[in-house]
């Protein structure tokens, strides 16, 4: 309780407004700490309200401890932001280039100097030079095919730095709202052209309807460098009288791509918070090509229910971010991925500038040049309410089915995904990973053999683990599955797991010639121990690892274990190539469930554990009251395979809930998205059109 004055002959009311989290704000935004006169009176009688005050001698007496140190702490993490945003764009600037180096890193460059407005000229000379000789060369060959991120050809851009190139042209042109004229009238016509070649023969009407909202043009980061900046481009370019009423090869006018785009972009963020997010969720290569597309959409879309929603969608990925990940690093299951830290890791420090962190995006300049601030709730979550006293599990459904598609066509997801992201977190651990059916098929869009029905983007590199959390210490050590690469493309449909709580069942899927329901480029499937302050024991066929405050047991099913050479990771004792189907299991615990190390390996050791060729069965929990049950998955016989059993009840991969956990609350298919966080409550309304 704030201290107050009472003086009869100077009747003041005091009151605190309801904190709303702005999109950003400053310390200059915020009141001085105390309280604001709002009317006087010679008697308060008869006035009724709700609000968390008492009237005490015409003095209104309000606890505003716990709001005051939240709007604090938000108005000075997005301060720090800010600072280190923009410690980043001058380290750029005086470099004179930026790396990835050649025309991706000259696009950062010049969006970094006009950012900051300094070295215009030199910005725009680079900028026009290269635009130029484009059209120039496009004029004398015929249009190029457009870049990709193996051949970008000769365009003035990249395949992933055409976001930078679009966000320069829209923040910088004569009639831009942001930063207007920093472009000279000769480098915006010249970008402008060179944007026009490009969109004429690349964007389609056909292919941003409503039914498309789940259509992905290659990759879902190819995707997200793609459609966001037609949308963009059109709109620029259908304000400008030169290009206004011209028609694309599609034989649609820039005002109809401009509607068609409008109503898309208005609903896909609607999308993806009814379902679950996206597919590559947490890869550590490539959400940071897909997200800065989230952030031009929300702060250079011209229409404003665009830009709210890209807002809220920013807020619902940050917050479903932060309560998964152990000091900014994501746990629970991630496609596309691999363990330890992550390029994305330094473009989420931009918006919470943590102790001792640089910061910065290794192949964008997108967020420096952003004033986004990060949400109140995520910042709590990063700051406060880590590590928490209590268990809690976090069940989150993600994006990665497939809907029938005809051969030939892109990606095309289905809303509802049978993959769950489950993680179950403790005061020393995160342990978690993603649910899935591992011989989900349908039958081949060319009518071939039935394929699995999780596309590349979602069974590739599947990550997943345990994160031991020591707060004294900065290491994050990690224990986790390990997928042997024997050459060829990446690992596909390598292993499935089952989750309950603090226990994980993974088995190695075999082989089966070509088809997706069988694992390729796949060797063995071992468990590494990754972490300097990690010690570990072998004790009657288990292995013991801990911190000292989190634990784990692993246990190989089939044939024991072998450490390689660094005793890092464990591999099968016995490996049948790639008819292998290798079972691991995880069991971890903690000094607040077992008090000591000691006692963790007696209670595990006493936890029943049946093991046949073709079932395991596995109690656990203080009084054994935990079952998992799993059959062996054999893609040979795909159809005979049955769900794992948890204390009885098959696992559910399509909850009711798309987002569950004591921060994050909403059922599949709503608009609404409650947030609770260290007594903070917000509904997410993406059905609301704009603030």
């Amino acid at each position: 309780m704030v201290n107050t004055m009472r003086q009869r002959n100077l009747p003041l009311i005091f009151f605190l407004c309801a904190y709303a989290f702005p999109r950003a704000i400053t310390a200059a935004d915020l009141p001085e700490p105390g309280f604001i006169a709002l009317a006087d009176s010679e008697s308060f009688d008869g006035w009724e309200h709700g609000g968390n005050w008492v009237i005490e001698d015409y003095f209104v007496l309000i606890n505003v401890v716990t709001v005051s140190a939240h709007e604090g702490l938000a108005a000075e993490t997005q301060a720090r932001s800010l600072r280190m945003r923009e410690r980043v764009l001058r380290d750029v600037v005086a470099k004179g280039d930026c790396w990835p180096h050649g025309t991706w890193g000259e696009n950062l460059w010049c969006l970094a100097a006009l950012y900051l407005n300094e070295k215009g000229d030199e910005a725009n000379s680079r900028l026009r030079k290269r635009a130029t000789e484009f059209i120039e060369t496009t004029r004398k060959l015929g249009n190029s095919p457009a870049p990709t991120p193996e051949q970008p050809g000769n365009f003035p851009w990249t395949f992933f730095s055409l976001g930078d190139y679009v966000r320069t042209l829209c923040l910088f042109h004569a009639k831009s709202a942001h930063y207007p004229g920093r472009l000279r009238p000769e480098t915006e016509a010249a970008m402008k052209e060179a944007l026009w070649l490009w969109l004429s023969q690349s964007s389609r009407v056909d292919e941003a309807g409503s039914d498309d909202l789940f259509l992905l043009l290659g990759t879902e980061n190819h995707d997200l460098n793609k459609r966001p900046n037609f949308y963009l481009v059109s709109a620029v370019l259908n304000e400008d009288q030169t290009y206004r009423g011209r028609k694309l090869a599609d034989g649609c006018t820039l005002a109809e791509h401009l509607a068609a785009y409008t109503a898309f972009f208005r609903e896909w963020p609607v999308s993806r918070a009814r379902s679950g997010l996206w597919v590559e969720i947490g890869s550590n290569t490539y959400q940071k090509y897909s997200w800065p597309a989230f952030f031009n959409l929300h702060e250079l879309a011209p229409d404003p229910v665009i830009r709210h929603r890209f807002g809220l969608l920013l807020d619902l990925a940050l917050i479903e971010e932060a309560q998964i990940s152990v000091k900014g690093r994501r746990g629970g299951g991630r496609s596309r991925a691999s363990h330890g830290r992550g390029g994305f890791e330094n473009y989420k420090a931009l918006l919470y500038a943590p102790d001792g962190h640089r910061g910065g995006s290794s192949h964008s300049k997108i967020i420096e040049t952003s004033r986004y601030a990060a949400p109140l709730e995520a910042i709590l979550l990063r700051s406060y309410t880590f590590p928490q006293q209590k268990p809690l599990v976090i069940r989150n459904r993600v994006l990665g089915e497939l809907a029938p598609v005809d051969a030939g066509d892109w990606i095309r997801l289905a809303e509802s995904s049978a993959l769950v992201n489950y993680a179950y977190r403790t005061p020393h651990y995160l342990l978690g990973s993603t649910l899935q059916n591992p011989a989900l098929s349908m039958p081949a869009p060319d009518g071939g053999s039935p394929t699995l029905k999780y596309p590349g983007i979602s069974r590739q590199k599947r990550a997943y683990g345990m994160l031991l959390h020591d707060p004294s210490s900065n290491t994050i050590s990690q224990i986790h599955p390990l997928v042997e690469h024997p050459g060829g493309g990446r690992p596909q449909h390598s292993d499935w797991c089952v989750q309950h709580e603090n226990v994980i069942l993974v088995q190695r899927i075999p082989k089966l010639g070509r088809s997706t329901l069988g694992s390729y480029n796949t060797g063995r499937l071992g468990m590494r121990f990754d972490g300097v302050d990690l010690t570990a024991t072998d004790r009657e066929g288990w292995i013991f690892a801990t911190n000292g405050k989190a634990f784990a047991a692993v246990r190989f099913l089939d044939s024991g274990h072998r450490w390689d050479d660094e005793n890092e990771v464990a591999w099968p004792a016995d490996f049948a190539g790639p008819g292998d189907s290798t079972r691991i299991l995880l069991h971890a615990g903690d000094v607040s469930m077992h008090e000591s190390f000691a006692k963790f390996q007696t209670s595990v050791l006493g936890c029943p554990l049946d093991v046949t060729a073709d079932r395991v069965v596995y109690r656990f929990g203080m009084e054994n009251e935990n079952v998992i049950e799993a059959v062996r998955y054999d893609p040979n016989a795909h159809g005979n395979f049955t769900p794992p059993l948890i204390n009885g009840e098959p696992v559910n991969l399509r909850p009711q809930a798309a987002y569950q956990s004591p921060f994050l609350n909403g059922d599949f298919g709503d608009d609404k998205i409650t947030v609770t966080v260290g007594g903070e409550r917000r509904v997410l309304d993406f059905s609301t059109p704009a603030n």
